[in-house]
């Protein structure tokens, strides 16, 4: 009898760890959706509680709290990306009318239009594409939108050099605030992933020209993991032999080599 006494006190003990740490430790779940109409909702992070409006018969995701972790935006919308502090450039133009009436006649009126263009300071935000989908971090900075205009954004935290990315592309971001993917705006010389191992001009420098209006990846260093060549580059394979990459190619680099993938479009 003491015996069952004793085992029942013990499960009654570990039930209670259970629940007690069920109802301190949150259960995070994703629930995924689509909206029967366009809806305001909080996304997730946010410390202010403002509302986004995310368009209709379109999927929404969605944490335990019913904040937005990803959605498709209903109307362009200015948000603050991942890494924000590394966008420059990011003022927004808008155009102001007004008429000035010159002359004070009683009968007879000359209206002057003139057109005032106004720089607003967009303070890291970046303009992101209604009708396209748009993901949350867990502090509430975007990891993945559309940009609906281009985009200047500093390659590598601490050093020179800035990368602009080609308006209505998908811009996509580390946690960390370094930029993961996008679309060149421009021809542009990059370093790839194991550049220091594959010096073979003097006077590159371990550069190589990617092409614009191209998908383009990097690592967590600033360093291009898949890109499309504009010019034709000499680099080691994966099999450590030199190769000629030509232009017009989808190369993915590593430490081991870089590897060829197609001719692109």
């Amino acid at each position: 009898m003491r015996r069952f006494l004793s085992f029942r006190r013990m499960m009654s003990a570990m039930l209670g760890l259970i629940l007690s740490f069920w109802l301190i430790v949150p259960c995070v779940q994703a629930e995924t959706k689509t909206l029967p109409r366009d809806t305001k909702l909080h996304p997730q992070g946010w410390a202010v509680g403002d509302l986004l409006e995310f368009k209709k018969g379109t999927i929404l995701t969605t944490n335990d709290l019913g904040e937005v972790i990803s959605g498709t935006l209903k109307d362009d919308t200015f948000l603050q990306p991942c890494g924000w502090e590394r966008v420059i450039n990011d003022y927004h133009y808008i155009s102001a009318y007004a008429n000035i009436d010159p002359f004070f006649s009683r009968f007879h009126r000359s209206l002057v239009e003139r057109t005032y263009n106004i720089a607003i300071p967009g303070y890291g935000h970046l303009r992101y594409k209604g009708g396209a989908p748009v993901t949350f971090s867990e502090q509430g900075e975007v990891i993945s939108g559309t940009i609906a205009e281009p985009a200047t954004v500093r390659l590598v935290a601490g050093k020179y050099g800035f990368l602009t990315f080609k308006e209505n592309t998908v811009l996509s971001f580390y946690d960390s605030g370094v930029i993961r993917s996008g679309v060149l705006d421009e021809d542009t010389n990059l370093r790839p992933v194991g550049w220091k191992a594959n010096l073979f001009a003097s006077d590159s420098a371990g550069f190589v020209k990617f092409k614009a209006k191209q998908a383009i990846e990097f690592n967590e260093n600033g360093e291009v993991t898949t890109g499309t060549l504009k010019e034709m580059a000499n680099w080691r394979s994966t099999e450590g032999e030199a190769v000629e990459f030509p232009a017009n190619t989808v190369v993915h680099f590593n430490d081991q080599g870089a590897v060829m993938e197609k001719a692109a479009s």
